[in-house]
């Protein structure tokens, strides 16, 4: 852990963690001064508001000390593209047709991920970490700090930022490598020698930092609710609806999600071609990338490396006939060989412009799945529901250009109809068909049916440790399955 997460030393940390590389390009701030200490930050709100950019910054851009321009066009970010490429292949979305072991992601496409072929586990690993600890240095120099010209107002607003931040690098990190290291400190001294934590004390700490969040954020959206690209309560709500989904509190992932969705006044399903554009009000939360990055230009990270990158034929056989998510949110390649890549983001590698109009941000988060985890979760907490689930369920393919599903239908049939939804309703999206997978325990049941992934192993479920990591934190264990 030492050399990945925790070398960087508490004083001048946010000038190495979260000042880092676009942030005043991103938001149109002052350059940050070189040697900014942790208490000269929170002295006032100006100068805490540049420590907040540089938090968000950094999940969308990445830091050029560290990252480059591979972590530019989202490759190596966990919250810039990684998860959905890592998950997306580790699943059955994502798979390139050659099947080379040349090819990018060509461990985690066929379930051969081992220590000595990590793949990009590594990657993601270290980008949330760094998430992370630029999220524990706000927390702490926000409660650190005496100034009077930091108000109490604006501190709540980083400080719920920042726990907001922090939970939802360790719900990824949880959910990729399972028991992980849960560092609250930017303190060395307190995270050398941290064990791995289990799953559910993980769990613990991200429900109770988006808890504390809520109670700090406004409702509201900076710049009259366009831009969306700060979270406020109802992003906490919703990552709080997901959480308690996958943590089997069914109760509190209805309700959190319930409340989303009756906010209409900030929040509707939005046409096909328009749920990923700049102004959506189907979007919860999103992140505002550069625009002078002469490769990706306006392009979202995940927009431009998602271009010619192939959807299995296991997801294009999943959608219905006249479902206008295949002919709107994919597009098909014409070279050799044959196939369809991802295109929710229109601008991408073929059109971006270096310096042009963004018209899409990077969505972080968005109501489709609202309604989808109401819809579960509705199941799950009485099969009495089932009509008021397939409602749900009808408002998300009624978007999409299907028929009603029928109140006719079985409980198993609708259960079966709420995992379809979610397939194709968020594929190439953050990685949800492989979490999905995971946490309805049909993994195995798939992926063992795919030729490429064989012979499957259910350790393949876990990225490993780093093995790094526990050579420098030798308290720290590995994954089941890698020797």
């Amino acid at each position: 852990m030492k050399r990945i997460i925790f070398n960087i030393t508490a004083i001048g940390v946010l000038l190495v963690g979260l000042l880092v590389t676009g942030c005043n390009k991103m938001l149109n701030i002052k350059d940050p001064v070189n040697s900014i200490t942790t208490n000269q930050v929170f002295l006032s709100d100006d100068q805490a508001s540049i420590a907040l950019n540089g938090l968000y910054s950094y999940l969308i851009n990445g830091g050029e000390q560290e990252t480059g321009l591979p972590d530019v066009l989202g490759n190596n970010l966990y919250s810039a593209g990684g998860i959905t490429l890592a998950a997306g292949h580790l699943a059955d979305e994502l798979y390139h047709p050659s099947l080379s072991g040349n090819d990018a992601y060509y461990v985690e496409t066929t379930a051969r991920v081992t220590l000595l072929k990590l793949g990009y586990s590594y990657k993601l690993w270290k980008s949330a970490y760094k998430g992370i600890f630029n999220a524990n240095a706000l927390i702490e120099g926000v409660n650190a700090s005496t100034s009077k010209e930091f108000t109490q107002a604006y501190r709540k607003q980083v400080l719920g930022q920042a726990l907001a931040v922090r939970a939802m690098g360790y719900f990824y990190l949880v959910n990729l490598f399972g028991k992980v290291p849960l560092a609250l400190s930017i303190d060395y001294n307190n995270t050398q020698k941290l064990p791995s934590a289990s799953p559910d004390v993980v769990y613990q700490q991200i429900i109770k930092d988006l808890e504390e969040a809520s109670g700090y954020l406004s409702e509201n959206y900076d710049g009259n609710n366009t831009e969306r690209i700060r979270i406020n309560k109802w992003y906490v709500k919703a990552m709080l609806a997901r959480v308690y989904l996958f943590t089997k509190d069914y109760e509190k992932a209805y309700q959190h999600a319930n409340d989303v969705i009756n906010r209409t006044d900030l929040f509707q399903l939005e046409s096909l071609n328009k749920v990923f554009g700049i102004s959506s009000r189907e979007v919860i939360f999103q992140l505002k990338q550069i625009n002078d990055v002469a490769l990706r230009g306006n392009a979202t990270p995940e927009g431009y490396v998602l271009t010619n990158r192939y959807l299995t034929p296991q997801l294009m056989n999943a959608f219905e006939e006249g479902d206008n998510r295949k002919t709107s949110w994919t597009v098909a390649i014409t070279s050799t060989p044959a196939g369809f890549s991802p295109a929710k983001y229109k601008i991408n590698i073929n059109n971006n412009e270096f310096g042009g109009y963004r018209s899409e941000y990077y969505v972080v988060m968005r109501l489709a799945e609202m309604y989808l985890i109401r819809a579960e979760a509705n199941m799950l907490r009485s099969a009495a529901n089932k009509n008021t689930v397939i409602d749900d369920l009808n408002t998300i393919r009624k978007r999409a250009g299907l028929n009603d599903l029928q109140y006719t239908l079985t409980d198993q049939q609708v259960t079966d109809a709420i995992a379809h939804e979610r397939r194709i309703e968020l594929f190439a999206e953050w990685g949800h068909r492989w979490l999905d997978l995971k946490r309805t325990n049909k993994a195995t049941e798939v992926l063992s049916e795919i030729p490429y992934k064989q012979p499957w192993s259910q350790h393949q479920l876990l990225y490993p440790i780093p093995p790094e990591e526990i050579r420098y934190a030798n308290q720290l264990t590995q994954n089941i399955g890698y020797n």
